[in-house]
């Protein structure tokens, strides 16, 4: 079974990678994503340009070394929140480390750890879609990790040799994923429209593409989260946007 250090390793030979300087349409994570997880020609384009590949980055690594981890393969942020059960204090090399920049309780970025500095408070990181559409490597303080996920790993313990210490990286805009706006009953506007139109395209639905969530769209994300075996709120929030575009 693959280690943590394998992961790094592999990891690390992804830094680099540039979406820009990609020939091909969107990212070959992203593309990745599209053919080996998703397969479906009628749902949304992983691998189209302009897509946040930061999740979907930590899921091509994983897989590619064979290893088993909570949330992944996953390409939406949000929807992996709940798998997390590390703390900051608790990461170490070749946990998943999740980010929320606003501190608002939505997770905007993931990553790698390679390394925890707990006297400096800051973690050493290998991200996707950092950097400028990047594969980079990256400082990270405390303050700006809201928990991780340790993979299931052989026995053999990762480096824990830690890189000269830099200054802690702030939040750059090309790291944050589009956050779908909460909806339920009464709410109106163009989140109800994408969410009606993509309830029609993948489940045959026939709502009224209007904006205005009536009794027929709380039906609709009720039978979303019936099918999909989340909690039946009626309230359209991370998890059911997660399970609409990415399950």
């Amino acid at each position: 079974m693959a280690t943590a250090k394998d992961l790094l390793d592999f990891a690390a030979g992804e830094v680099g990678y540039d979406r820009y300087g990609d020939p091909q349409k969107g990212t070959k994570y992203g593309r990745w994503y599209e053919e080996h997880v998703d397969g479906r020609a009628d749902n949304y384009d992983f691998g189209a340009n302009g897509v946040a590949f930061c999740a979907m980055f930590v899921s091509y690594c994983l897989a590619m070394v064979g290893v088993e981890c909570a949330g992944f393969p996953g390409a939406y942020c949000p929807s992996i929140h709940h798998k997390q059960h590390l703390s900051v204090s608790e990461l170490k090399a070749g946990d998943v480390v999740l980010f929320d920049w606003e501190d608002d309780g939505t997770d905007d970025h993931v990553g790698f750890v390679v390394s925890n500095d707990p006297s400096a408070r800051v973690i050493h990181t290998i991200e996707g879609n950092t950097n400028g559409g990047k594969v980079a490597r990256r400082t990270r303080a405390w303050s700006t990790i809201c928990g991780g996920i340790r993979p299931k790993y052989g026995n053999a313990p990762a480096s824990t040799a830690k890189p000269a210490p830099t200054k802690p990286a702030t939040a750059t805009k090309e790291e944050k994923v589009y956050k779908f706006p909460t909806i339920l009953k009464g709410s109106n506007g163009n989140a109800v429209k994408l969410f009606q139109a993509a309830y029609n395209a993948r489940y045959g639905g026939s709502l009224a593409i209007d904006g205005d969530a009536g009794k027929n769209t709380d039906a609709a994300i009720y039978d979303v989260q019936k099918r999909t075996g989340i909690e039946t709120d009626r309230v359209c929030g991370p998890d059911t946007w997660g399970k609409m575009f990415l399950v």
